[in-house]
């Protein structure tokens, strides 16, 4: 299966290019929704401890976890040898066909793997 690029970085990371050259004196603050901190009170929560890094991102459709944002290519993995193990049609798969296996999945990923700077952030 083929999978669909979502490429949603680049207009977001214009708009923070922007931002930065028109005001380079700003700090810059990352505003966690009350979903991502699981907290039923309205607003958002301010995250004090931020880091930055290179890092990668896949940036497609994808069927392994759908509410999962992969950033690691071995979790990716991780998700998919054990999607493939509650598989009854891989039961009787030898060990080595079934490392053939996930790694020709892990190619199908291959292409939507794309490098980013990260913000992480923290509460």
């Amino acid at each position: 299966m083929e999978y669909k690029p979502l490429n949603m970085f680049m207009a977001q990371t214009d708009e923070l290019k922007k931002l930065i050259a028109e005001h380079p004196d700003y700090p810059i603050v990352v505003l966690c929704g009350n979903e991502v901190v699981c907290d039923d009170s309205w607003g958002y929560w301010y995250a004090p401890r931020l880091s930055f890094a290179l890092s990668e991102i896949l940036d497609c459709e994808q069927e392994v976890n759908d509410e999962k944002t992969y950033v690691d290519r071995d979790e990716l993995e991780e998700d998919i040898r054990y999607n493939f193990e509650c598989c009854d049609e891989y039961n009787n798969l030898s060990e080595e066909e079934f490392d053939k296996l996930v790694e020709a999945e892990m190619k199908k990923y291959d292409p939507y793997w794309r490098d980013v700077i990260a913000i992480y952030a923290d509460v």
